[in-house]
């Protein structure tokens, strides 16, 4: 998700029309169409797409039940996806107590001042009001463990890590700054996103995940789930719109044998190095993604990253298609019972030994607000 997921804006024109025998090949890995503006238009859309498959993040508390209701109306071709975004995570209690918090109690403990951890935040009090009501981190597991149970091939999606992100200012402060001082505490990230992690390794399912100006954090937070017996080598992390160094890439890879990564040129086309990073990640872990809220969009921005793939891999179109459909296939595979990764291919056998982990070049990736 980003801040131009909903802009049908492309980045440069296409090279040549799009292929449909193509696109029906191809599965677009991570997009938005539950934050269409237009619930009708993006049903019409995701019927008329050329796509073979749509995976459709949830992103807020309020949009799980859109992504249900995209489903149910074009099972053939959406593939729901249900986890809070970790824009959307600031209303969430981490509290063990049964009672959820008041509003005053939780925020103020969410956000405190800068000088004073005892006092919350200034800014809080002229924000506050506007602050969506808590909800108990329990009580939205319990909500995405029935919305995964409901769907048995549904992924969990949109989860992860933020570094950028502020929360923004209401409309009703029309004269305040786009966005506020106020950023979620790095601590309360990284316990929700391991929390919606643990679901999705109990239920077996895939997660797309979002790194933002943290892969130092993504790094140790992964690290420390492969390190515990708990069968996160048997699920696969697609890491959406990659934006980390070549170099990270490299290091991911090694270090998660069950780590994907999914581009759109919309994000991830915006670094200078973008070639290089295509070229960095091993051919059967590339996936495709829009990353588009628009879907009239989806099939002209996945179309776009294909073809920069081509470019970059110096593939052909039937090569690079072959690769791509078998790349989503296998994603969506569960590793066999007591492995710590992939399968690898005839060409792969020799296995791959985890280094420590290294420190790593901050991304430098925008503000997504």
């Amino acid at each position: 998700m980003c801040s131009s997921h909903g802009s049908p804006t492309s980045s440069s024109p296409p090279k040549r029309p799009a292929d449909p025998a193509i696109l029906a090949r191809l599965a677009d890995a991570h997009c938005h169409p539950s934050d269409d503006e237009c619930f009708e238009g993006a049903l019409e859309s995701n019927a008329s797409s050329k796509l073979g498959t749509i995976c459709a993040m949830s992103s807020s508390l309020e949009n799980q039940e859109i992504t249900t209701k995209l489903w149910e109306r074009n099972k053939n071709k959406i593939l729901p996806c249900y986890g809070l975004h970790p824009w959307f995570i600031h209303s969430l209690s981490l509290s063990n107590s049964p009672t959820v918090p008041t509003r005053e109690e939780h925020y103020t403990a969410l956000f405190p001042s800068s000088t004073d951890v005892s006092q919350p935040s200034p800014s809080l009090a002229t924000l506050l009001p506007f602050l969506p009501p808590p909800l108990l981190l329990s009580d939205f597991l319990s909500t995405l463990t029935n919305n995964l149970e409901a769907h048995p091939t549904a992924l969990v999606g949109e989860i992860g890590l933020d570094k950028a992100f502020r929360i923004p200012n209401p409309p009703e402060l029309a004269s305040s700054a786009k966005n506020s001082d106020l950023q979620t505490p790095l601590s309360h990230q990284i316990a929700v996103a391991e929390a919606q992690i643990r679901v999705a390794i109990r239920l077996e399912r895939h997660v797309s995940f979002h790194s933002v100006r943290a892969p130092q954090d993504t790094v140790r937070l992964l690290e420390r789930i492969r390190g515990e017996p708990d069968g996160w080598g048997r699920v696969h992390v697609c890491l959406h719109s990659f934006g980390g160094s070549p170099e990270t890439a490299k290091q991911v890879q090694k270090m998660h044998p069950n780590a994907f990564f999914s581009f759109s040129t919309i994000i991830s086309g915006r670094s200078p190095r973008f070639h290089e990073l295509l070229r960095a990640i091993n051919p059967d872990r590339l996936l495709v993604e829009s990353d588009f809220s628009h879907t009239s969009q989806l099939d002209a921005q996945v179309w776009e990253v294909f073809e920069q793939i081509c470019e970059a891999r110096e593939w052909s179109a039937e090569e690079c298609v072959e690769r791509l459909e078998t790349n989503w296939r296998n994603f969506l595979e569960l590793e066999p019972e007591g492995t710590g990764g992939r399968r690898k291919t005839k060409k792969q056998r020799r296995l791959e030994k985890a280094p420590v982990a290294e420190e790593v070049d901050e991304v430098e990736e925008s503000n997504p607000k």
